[in-house]
């Protein structure tokens, strides 16, 4: 084995075993990512922001798409869990919309302009594409097949559950990406007028319930 192969079978290890110094270069990039964008993002500069050496970050990953696509894949699990309601089925539809659609938008808002760096990317990148399109397809596919297994009479979608599903995704997804440094005004604002477009869309009412 050369010295080369070795290295590589270290790092390998080290991805399959996350521990606190990946995890501090990880968040050490995800800031940078956020505040500089792509471009201006150095393996330098997430070595300095985590405190610790350039070889240190070339002992967990290789390059700085690789670190970036890390911090994707901890970015489309965290959007992901915001979906997973426990005993979804019992709740009523308008409960569902709303504390999903509340919690997917907080997420992005958590990460500033980190969402939509990646959205970005993933027109130039395929890995994160893959990553990225993975997730959008998976989300969209729970939403439409939960919508599907309503009863008929609780909701009106005016137009077909799949291709709603996409247009709500996209409003969703690319509106609160862009509000990364909005006001907490702005985004309250933002989700309730989101809320209120999907309730339309899928034709939901609940006059029992309170405004959001």
């Amino acid at each position: 084995m050369t010295t080369s192969d070795a290295q590589e079978r270290a790092r390998a290890n080290r991805r399959e075993t996350s521990g606190p110094r990946r995890e501090e270069l990880l968040s050490a990039a995800a800031a940078c990512f956020d505040e500089l964008g792509y471009t201006a993002t150095t393996v330098e500069l997430i070595a300095a922001r985590a405190q610790t050496s350039r070889p240190t970050f070339y002992a967990y990953f290789r390059s700085k798409d690789e670190v970036l696509l890390a911090v994707t894949e901890q970015v489309c699990a965290e959007l992901e869990s915001t979906q997973q309601l426990e005993e979804i089925e019992s709740l009523p539809p308008v409960t569902v919309l709303r504390s999903t659609t509340r919690a997917f938008a907080e997420t992005i808002f958590a990460h500033g302009s980190l969402v939509a760096l990646i959205d970005s990317r993933a027109g130039v990148d395929p890995d994160v594409d893959e990553l990225w399109s993975t997730l959008r397809r998976r989300l969209e596919r729970r939403f439409t097949q939960y919508l599907s297994g309503l009863d008929p009479a609780t909701i009106d979608p005016c137009v077909q559950p799949e291709r709603l599903v996409s247009m709500l995704s996209d409003s969703i997804v690319r509106g609160a990406a862009r509000l990364g440094r909005a006001t907490d005004e702005v985004r309250e604002q933002f989700i309730n007028d989101q809320i209120r477009l999907t309730e339309r869309a899928i034709g939901v009412t609940d006059d029992a319930l309170p405004e959001p």
